[in-house]
């Protein structure tokens, strides 16, 4: 028993209907575009500095369910990337079709690689520390990505509950040596070139997978949780980053989302503490519901990491 989920639970349908009357599994929704504005600016923000930021992309009606979801999940102690057996989650990301597309061509896919977050405004609770989502090469000559980590605040996310930090990429050494891994990887030299992105609930951010960044720590101060998702996603001309690639339009299946799930239980277990019950429920679930699919190892560990 993980909290208030069974193993048994995790794969009833039914539970996860009781335990979030207000969100659907399987319901055949559709996404709603997601408001990004202008493509061309953002896309000369994303080479010159490795990110972009777009504040009202997703609508309250849109965010308010997750956020919901989320914290039900946090207070039952079940772990938060469950949030995704909901369609929700899923149609928020594919309602960034047209950004997604600008950025990363047609026939893009999405990676098995998302997570969720709740950072408390508390000293006790902070975001994943200093890292590269991915230290191999990712980018063009221009600063063109091949892969792209999409992030959702459904809360207002601050400097006192976690929101992100980010070194930008021109004013990082390593977009100059074009090498972003080994040694030193998460220094940053000048501290003043650090830049905070506080960003209200419903904003898009999205970043290269080489730029370095981390979610801050929670204080006291604050007025509530910074509640969060990401998902990662590719271009379709590229060799997979990982596997299986899945069809961004496409909704997955109930038993499906388990399996990917169980799947981002163990590639992110050096993350957060994991215990033996934890992987045990996502190794059943992966190796049900993903057969054939080698058990994932764990990416590389970023300093500081803790397990919000």
């Amino acid at each position: 028993m993980i909290g208030s989920l069974s193993a048994v639970q995790a794969e009833r349908r039914e539970f996860w209907g009781e335990l979030c009357p207000g969100m659907s599994i399987e319901a055949g929704g559709y996404p709603r575009p997601a408001a990004v504005g202008e493509i061309d600016p953002l896309l000369a923000n994303l080479k010159r500095e490795g990110y972009v930021q777009v504040s009202d992309a997703l609508s309250e009606a849109a965010i308010a369910p997750i956020r919901y979801a989320v914290s039900t999940l946090f207070q039952r102690g079940i772990p938060l990337a469950f949030a995704f057996v909901y369609d929700e989650l899923w149609l928020a990301f594919q309602g960034l079709s047209r950004f997604l597309t600008s950025v990363l061509g047609d026939g893009y896919q999405a990676l098995p690689d998302f997570w969720v977050w709740h950072v408390n405004p508390n000293e006790n609770a902070l975001g994943w520390g200093p890292h590269r989502d991915r230290v191999i090469p990712t980018l063009d000559a221009d600063n063109s990505p091949h892969t792209l980590t999409v992030w959702l605040p459904f809360t207002d996310a601050t400097p006192l509950n976690g929101c992100m930090y980010m070194l930008p990429a021109h004013l990082d050494d390593r977009f100059r040596q074009r090498r972003w891994d080994g040694e030193n990887n998460t220094v940053v030299y000048n501290p003043q070139d650090i830049r905070a992105l506080p960003a209200t609930a419903g904003s898009l951010l999205a970043w290269n997978q080489a730029v370095l960044h981390w979610g801050g720590r929670g204080s006291r101060l604050g007025s509530a949780p910074r509640i969060s998702a990401a998902f990662e996603f590719q271009r379709g001309d590229r060799p997979p980053f990982n596997n299986p690639l899945l069809d961004p339009a496409r909704m997955p299946t109930f038993q499906e989302r388990l399996g990917l799930i169980g799947k981002q239980v163990l590639q992110y277990r050096h993350m957060y503490p994991l215990s033996d019950e934890v992987g045990a429920i996502a190794t059943s679930l992966f190796q049900r519901f993903m057969p054939g699919v080698p058990i994932p190892t764990p990416f590389p560990v970023p300093t500081g990491v803790a397990a919000n």
